[in-house]
């Protein structure tokens, strides 16, 4: 059975070519402050390196489903 994606991929998967993570209206900031907390965004909005390599295991167990 698949699994919804947690609310930190989601967030963290609002980013374009440049690594700068947008927040869609409807998303709350406290999520945003959350993930540079835990070190997935940088304080300047940037996925980090921690941050892509955990949507590369999301993804990954999102294709197993």
């Amino acid at each position: 059975m698949n699994q919804a994606r947690p609310p930190m991929a989601k967030l963290l998967s609002n980013r374009y070519g440049d690594g700068l993570i947008y927040l869609p209206k409807a998303s709350h900031t406290s999520a945003l402050r959350d993930a540079i907390k835990a070190g997935f965004v940088s304080e300047d909005g940037y996925l980090t390196r921690k941050g892509r390599n955990f949507l590369a295991r999301t993804r990954t167990q999102d294709l197993r489903g």
